[in-house]
């Protein structure tokens, strides 16, 4: 039995689900961290070697623990607002925040018998009930000194901003510069290096499931102590994602258990 497990074909299978749970100051329900890759997990102990003569040239005759260290390093593909708050160390988190989002494109003045107006369903946006245009700016006026309209403009049920084209000296069909805001409500809200989260730490669970065969890995850890581990690519045209280093601790005389099958 032991000699067909050994050379099992199924050992090399690839696990078709992994996860990594948390469960912050120990307490309450673990909590997905979301879609990842886990990267590596690094078991590095430190040891102190003593090396003696005794039989012959000077060799290594013992090699003592003297500091464990072990570690995984993730790399979360989902930027909810519980991994950034991991990352950026940030506060409670708290519900209700409304933010205006700042947004500028170009855009094509319309004039026809419907009225002069600039879509702003042409800059792909479908949330017209929260959006105020603030200015329209002739392309030219690269420094935006001259707002063209001498008030805010609510859109219509379309998505237009209604406005007089003789009157600000544009014609149909002439390419400007609109800024609008965005009033976003009900965002979830964390402040950065906040003061409730200096450390984040807790229990955590690893897990590498293969109901297909090869072995089954489930890690519980007693205490893994989260921190960023990279550059975050929120502010780039590129898949979102958020580097995180898992340190493991040791809580209660052990860092935990590895499970397989």
């Amino acid at each position: 039995m032991t000699q067909e497990i050994v050379n099992s074909t199924a050992n090399i299978q690839i696990p078709h689900s992994v996860s990594f749970w948390f469960r912050k100051d120990y307490i309450g329900e673990y909590l997905e961290l979301g879609d990842l890759i886990v990267d590596g997990v690094s078991i590095t102990p430190d040891f102190l070697e003593f090396r003696s003569y005794r039989n012959g040239l000077n060799a290594l005759r013992k090699r003592l623990l003297q500091a464990k260290n072990a570690s995984i390093t993730l790399t979360l593909n989902e930027p909810n607002i519980y991994n950034l708050q991991r990352v950026v160390y940030g506060g409670t988190i708290s519900s209700g925040s409304t933010v205006s989002v700042l947004e500028g494109r170009h855009l094509q003045v319309t004039v026809d018998v419907a009225g002069d107006y600039v879509s702003l369903s042409d800059a792909g946006e479908t949330d017209f009930a929260n959006i105020t245009v603030t200015g329209i700016f002739a392309v030219t006026d690269v420094l935006h000194e001259t707002n063209l309209i001498s008030v805010d403009i609510a859109l219509d049920t379309d998505g237009n901003a209604l406005f007089d084209a003789t009157d600000v000296g544009v014609a149909n069909g002439q390419t400007v510069y609109v800024t609008y805001t965005i009033n976003t409500e009900s965002m979830y809200s964390s402040e950065i290096f906040g003061a409730t989260n200096a450390t984040v730490e807790g229990a955590a669970k690893l897990q590498a499931r293969n109901n297909q065969g090869g072995v089954m890995q489930v890690w519980d850890l007693s205490s893994v102590q989260l921190a960023p581990n990279g550059d975050m690519t929120l502010a780039l045209d590129a898949v979102q994602t958020i580097p995180l280093l898992a340190t493991l601790q040791e809580r209660s005389g052990t860092f935990g258990t590895v499970y397989a099958k």
